[in-house]
């Protein structure tokens, strides 16, 4: 004879693992130790039949738990603090008795554990747990109707054995009302969860490819690019690095293979970072820049700084990080100056005048560096993001002229005029910024954040990090007043 109770618990707990399984690699660390503690308590006090953590106690426990993430829940974050307040309810109710009503309250919240881990990732495996969930429900329905009649009776094997088959057939028969329901009810044209998607076509964010002079102005959006779970950090900090543009073609930067080697020095402060971006095409990963080191699966690693995903796209990922954060990368042996040199051919003369300028002026790179620095900072120039020169002059009409644009403006023509005076640089596309929500210990960075910025090689300091776009006028009104300043350190 078998306890009908003891059955019961059993599938509830099975029906709590097939929610949980597909949701728990996109929790976050709270969340997926209190799952675990709360099944640990549930199995204990089941073996022992004694449950020392009343209903009261559970219910208390959630209030609190309710507040803490309904504060972070936002327009640009309303994911993560609903399927973590799902994911704790889950494991506290887990943790208590499995009384009739608390095993069905288990099973309606794995479900809706179940359907939130689609947001994350939609693939086969749904299915496979979406359908196994099905054949547990109906037969732990029929177990606890049993339960709540009499919650000490006992079935023998031959009636355990009906009652599973009883509850196989439930899903079973209800198939062929799929094929009169699935024509008759309406459909949205939109994916179900598109209202929490990015949208498909963004005016500001992340791109493989800095060109400026595309159009004469630029919308900015609010889109979330990603999460990172840190420590809080200082505003001057805040540049997350992503890829790195190491060529001119025409009129725009681009990143080619064949990057040089290089050896980067160790040491300095680190920060470590847990990192949640939003599903994109992209394959490079963004880290507080500069990054150390990345842990992930499939994960390719250049010389010059850029970790990138080699693993499918489309799906959400999330990553441990640990940056050095002191705005220089100190690097040993030779560099390929040829290389951090190379300018395509009709570059127009008053930029290769000026480059030559400021070339026969500075007695070294870093002289050189300041010189084109001091340039932009007395230069008259102003942070826009419409009015802006288009063509294949616009770079021109920038330094000379209109003196008007965004951040590829500005990183681009410093390059340029940096590498015409002989000085080896790269622009570094990523973020700055970010939004930090104190109580849950983490950044929100959004598409509007996305930045570019310019690397230069010193010999004997290594690569310097320089944000052109800080040097102009109106750079205090357009970000924190901390971002104004030069953030070439020396």
């Amino acid at each position: 004879m078998v306890s009908i109770r003891f059955i019961a618990a059993i599938m509830t707990y099975a029906i709590g693992l097939c929610g949980i399984l597909p949701l728990f690699p996109w929790l976050t660390t709270v969340p997926r130790l209190v799952l675990a503690v709360g099944l640990l308590a549930g199995l204990w006090q089941d073996s022992r039949k004694s449950w020392p953590l009343k209903s009261w106690m559970q219910n208390s426990v959630i209030v609190p738990v309710f507040l803490y993430y309904a504060v972070q829940f936002s327009r640009a974050n309303p994911i993560q603090p609903v399927v973590s307040l799902l994911a704790i309810m889950l494991a506290v109710r887990l943790a208590g008795e499995k009384t009739v009503r608390h095993s069905l309250q288990i099973h309606v919240l794995a479900l809706f554990c179940l359907a939130s881990s689609s947001l994350f990732d939609l693939s086969p495996m749904f299915l496979l747990y979406l359908g196994l969930m099905l054949f547990l429900v109906a037969i732990a329905l029929i177990l606890l109707a049993f339960q709540s009649h009499e919650n000490t009776m006992l079935l023998s094997r031959a009636e355990l054995r009906k009652v599973l088959l009883a509850g196989c057939l439930m899903p079973l028969l209800s198939l062929p009302l799929l094929l009169f329901f699935f024509p008759v009810l309406p459909r949205t044209q939109l994916p179900l969860w598109n209202f929490l998607s990015s949208p498909a076509v963004r005016t500001s964010g992340y791109s493989d490819k800095v060109e400026p002079g595309v159009q004469p102005s630029v919308g900015e959006s609010r889109a979330l690019a990603f999460r990172a779970e840190m420590a809080r950090q200082q505003q001057q900090q805040l540049y997350w690095r992503g890829s790195v543009f190491n060529r001119m073609q025409e009129n725009r930067w681009v990143r080619v293979e064949g990057i040089p080697s290089e050896q980067p020095v160790s040491g300095g402060d680190s920060i470590n970072q847990l990192i949640y971006p939003e599903p994109s095409v992209s394959r490079v990963l963004i880290a507080l820049d500069r990054p150390a080191e990345i842990r992930l699966i499939r994960l390719k690693r250049s010389p010059d700084g850029v970790f990138e995903y080699t693993g499918p796209l489309g799906r959400r990922l999330n990553y441990q990080a640990r940056s050095v954060t002191s705005g220089t990368a100190p690097a040993s042996g030779l560099l390929n100056r040829r290389f951090y040199l190379n300018l395509p051919e009709g570059i127009p003369p008053r930029i290769t005048k000026l480059a030559g300028e400021i070339g026969r002026l500075g007695k070294n790179d870093l002289e050189r560096l300041t010189l084109l620095e001091t340039h932009f900072r007395n230069g008259n120039y102003r942070y826009s993001m419409s009015g802006l020169p288009t063509g294949e002059r616009a770079l021109e009409q920038f330094i000379f002229d209109g003196k008007q644009g965004h951040c590829e403006f500005f990183a681009s023509a410093f390059a340029v005029l940096l590498r015409g005076a002989g000085v080896p640089c790269r622009l570094v596309g990523g973020y700055v910024g970010g939004d930090y929500n104190q109580l849950g210990g983490y950044y929100l960075v959004s598409e509007d954040m996305a930045h570019v910025w310019v690397e230069a090689f010193i010999e004997g300091r290594g690569w310097l990090r320089i944000d052109p776009s800080s040097f102009a006028t109106n750079a205090g009104e357009v970000w924190n007043p901390e971002k104004s300043r030069s953030l070439m350190l020396r």
